[in-house]
């Protein structure tokens, strides 16, 4: 089940590819069953923590003990489960929230591909395994952000994900593999942890991996990525950033924290760093006026709680950390989906042109108001309960920690109001361009959402209300956990009440500071104005990127801006430096030159022959026919030599290369278009006969006298190692199976260009441009410009 669970919604990607151009947004209906086998975990997943692990192995690359071990702890199963309910209710509400007109047969796929790519993450327990699936989450976040490719924004957004996310797989990449030399195995449950602290690997493994924990789940200063991927569809927005690719950093802490929670290093990097961004997470929410910026500075506020519980790396962290990881994973997937509604009924998401929503949008309204509560931590609703959990594992770690948890939970609560505040009478003061912009944009002829899209969000507030109102819930589903967290030790309970004590009177400070700065918003508002810095995240990432680009085209100018014709004597060059080398390395490569036999002697003439015709040609035609002799000629110098599968081979190739001549015909310069004088014509007739003698001669001396021949090997292990009696066949897939992949990549590329040049010649379809969107104008004082901390233009 666990590896159907991976592996289905792959299955299920490619049939909607295929389906989506006759259902259309009803191709809906065929993804949610990709998360099926995933929602099907549960039942397992009831059997925790008592009931033992279960584990399933495909077996792959035995050699190196690559294989698809999957295993099915508590956690890794409530968390597999978590992206089941998700990635199905964001199908769900996407089917009445996309457009006609878009793209399912990329929609679909693209969101499959990733909650496979992530249930694979979260189950895998294979350490190369579960760095594959990590960069598998890289790439499909990168199409699902930028899905909506012409936008110059969303592009953006799609490329800064994907840089930041790369830069943490190779630090995971690196982490993995110091882990497996230090423990003596690539299965990470099965890692020697003494032998891994005992090791010189053990600080670099444990750097590594909190570097790329700290890329993906948006942890300073690698925040930046996130509030740009606001440009995906809403449904990719609630997906990813509330439940699944976001906590994947997180999901690496929990799990590897009990590798490296021994060590003071783990705990003295991961509560700060956590502590440090919840700040400032809540700090740059509260002067966002776009509703999904504001969410996105949020979920990186959330994210660096939970980084700082588990980053304890003890029963009470691990504890407290699961269990605000399911009231987050509700609370803030139905924020996003009711922003979703707001956006597609209003046509806006800017909070000065929002106002008393609530008569209009009276569901939308309640979901909303559930959900932003249990985000601010008020009672009766769960997030009250993990808000307490938090305030009583930081009180242990000083005062310092506690004042930053109490401040940054008070932006907290002030923003969350900011959210609400859109449902209530509140006229914002508006210069002539908004108010012009919201008559021209903004629908005020407003009614509830369709059920398609309000359903969805209200069985998540649901389970926010219910995490309050039935603590026990809650607990339950965190301590299915404790068999892989190791937090059977911890025996305090969940529970709306448990009597004064100092969490409870931190909570009430937490709302008097919420409050103050609610009633005092224009000062806070002038206040972070002035104490914004002209440089951020932002600006330092697109200097580094500017200068990136920059230097990389001096160096492509310098190296690579030859003319084709001297970038050619290049590489003749080259290959006669590589023929003297054979040559200064075996003298008696010539002695081999005798022992040709003489059927090859007209297939040289040949040869010749054809490449003499090329440069005798007068057209363009006739050298590229005479070019074939070449082609035709090394297939049968193949054949003489006794190597059928090479001479097929090479006739596939020299019709292709005719193929392309031909169709790049009419493109190509005439053949006497590009003259050389006399001297660059010696030139270059002295580097063919160079090039040429020294290809043959490395060739010649690959035969016998720079090592001694491979050949037996082969032919006495293909049966036994490989299994096979045509020991060709063993060679290509087994002993050259790296080799056997890049020709046929090769070979795909070649039919990429032929298919490019084909239609290089059909006219386009002539498309009507769609009208320009205007930006909003920028907001006035009371309302701080949304793009600040996002967009590239304001930082500039």
């Amino acid at each position: 089940m666990l590896t159907l669970a991976v592996l289905f919604p792959f299955l299920i990607a490619f049939i909607c590819a295929l389906a989506a151009p006759n259902l259309k947004k009803w191709t809906g209906l065929v993804a949610m069953l990709g998360f099926l086998p995933a929602l099907l975990l549960t039942l397992p997943l009831l059997g925790m923590p008592a009931a033992a692990p279960t584990s399933e192995l495909t077996r792959w690359v035995g050699e190196i003990d690559l294989h698809l071990r999957f295993r099915g702890d508590g956690f890794s199963l409530l968390f597999a489960v978590l992206i089941g309910v998700i990635g199905t209710l964001a199908t769900v509400y996407s089917i009445s929230y996309l457009s006609a007109s878009e793209k399912f047969g990329r929609f679909y796929p693209y969101l499959l591909a990733f909650g496979g790519s992530m249930l694979g993450l979260v189950l895998s327990d294979n350490l190369p395994v579960l760095f594959m699936f990590w960069e598998m989450t890289s790439v499909t976040s990168f199409l699902l952000i930028g899905l909506w490719h012409t936008r110059g924004a969303a592009r953006d957004g799609a490329v800064k994900a994907f840089l930041i996310s790369a830069l943490g797989g190779l630090a995971l990449l690196a982490a993995v593999a110091m882990l497996g030399i230090a423990g003596g195995t690539t299965t990470l449950s099965q890692l020697d942890l003494e032998a891994v602290r005992a090791s010189p690997l053990f600080v670099p493994a444990l750097l590594c991996t909190i570097l790329a924990a700290a890329t993906k789940s948006a942890q300073l200063p690698f925040h930046l990525w996130l509030p740009t991927a606001m440009e995906a569809p809403t449904p990719i927005s609630a997906f990813l950033h509330s439940a699944t690719m976001v906590k994947a950093g997180v999901l690496l802490v929990a799990k590897f924290g009990l590798i490296f929670g021994t060590s003071a290093l783990w705990g003295g990097i991961l509560v700060p760093l956590g502590l440090a961004t919840l700040f400032l997470g809540s700090w740059l929410a509260l002067r966002q006026s776009d509703l999904k910026a504001l969410l996105a500075f949020s979920t990186i506020s959330q994210l660096g709680l939970l980084m700082s519980l588990y980053g304890l790396a003890t029963d009470e962290g691990r504890f407290s950390a699961t269990a605000h990881l399911l009231n987050h994973a509700a609370f803030k997937a139905a924020l996003f989906f009711v922003v979703g509604i707001i956006d597609h009924e209003t046509g806006t998401r800017e909070i000065p042109f929002l106002q008393n929503l609530r008569r209009h949008l009276p569901i939308t309204f309640v979901l909303a108001l559930l959900a932003t509560l249990s985000m601010a931590g008020l009672p009766p609703l769960g997030g009250f309960i993990s808000k307490e959990l938090f305030y009583e594992a930081m009180l242990h770690q000083g005062p310092a920690f506690i004042t930053v948890a109490v401040l940054g939970s008070a932006l907290t609560f002030a923003y969350c109001w900011r959210l609400l505040s859109i449902f209530f009478t509140h006229r914002h003061t508006l210069t002539p361009e908004m108010e012009t912009y919201r008559q021209a944009h903004v629908n005020e002829h407003l009614h509830e959402a369709s059920p398609g899209l309000y359903l969805p969000p209200a069985l998540l507030v649901g389970a926010a209300v219910l995490f309050g109102l039935l603590p026990g819930t809650a607990e339950w589903l965190t301590r299915t956990a404790a068999n892989s967290l190791d937090f059977y030790d911890f025996k305090e309970h969940l529970s709306l009440w448990h009597g004064v004590n100092t969490a409870l009177l931190l909570s009430l400070l937490t709302w008097i500071i919420g409050g103050a700065l609610i009633w005092y918003g224009p000062t806070v508002f002038r206040w972070q104005g002035a104490l914004t810095p002209g440089w951020n995240a932002n600006t330092a990432y697109y200097r580094l990127t500017d200068g990136l680009r920059a230097a990389a085209s001096q160096l492509i100018a310098h190296s690579q801006g030859l003319t084709l014709p001297d970038q050619m004597r290049v590489m003749l060059i080259a290959a006669g430096v590589m023929g003297g080398y054979a040559v200064w390395r075996s003298p008696q490569v010539f002695h081999s030159i005798g022992v040709l036999p003489l059927g090859i002697l007209p297939i040289g003439v040949l040869l010749i022959a054809g490449a003499a015709g090329v440069l005798l040609s007068r057209n363009r035609l006739t050298a590229v026919v005479v070019m074939g002799l070449t082609g035709f000629g090394s297939a049968a110098a193949f054949l003489a030599f006794r190597a059928p599968d090479l001479a097929l081979t090479q006739l596939l190739v020299e019709a292709v290369t005719v193929i392309l001549f031909l169709l790049a015909f009419r493109y190509l310069p005439g053949i006497r278009d590009l003259p050389r004088t006399r001297g660059r014509l010696v030139l270059d007739a002295g580097l063919a006969l160079a090039a040429g003698a020294g290809a043959t001669l490395l060739t010649l001396s690959s035969l016998r006298f720079l090592a001694p021949p491979i050949s037996p090997y082969y032919l006495v292990n293909s049966y036994r190692g490989g299994g096979g009696q045509n020991a060709v066949n063993v060679l290509l897939v087994d002993f050259r199976g790296f080799d056997t992949l890049g020709e046929g990549l090769v070979v795909g590329m070649v039919a990429l260009a032929v298919i490019s040049l084909v239609k290089l010649g059909k006219k386009a379809p002539t498309r009507t441009p769609d009208p320009p969107t205007p930006d909003p104008p920028t907001p006035g004082p009371l309302t701080p410009d949304p793009r600040v901390e996002v967009t590239r233009e304001t930082q500039n």
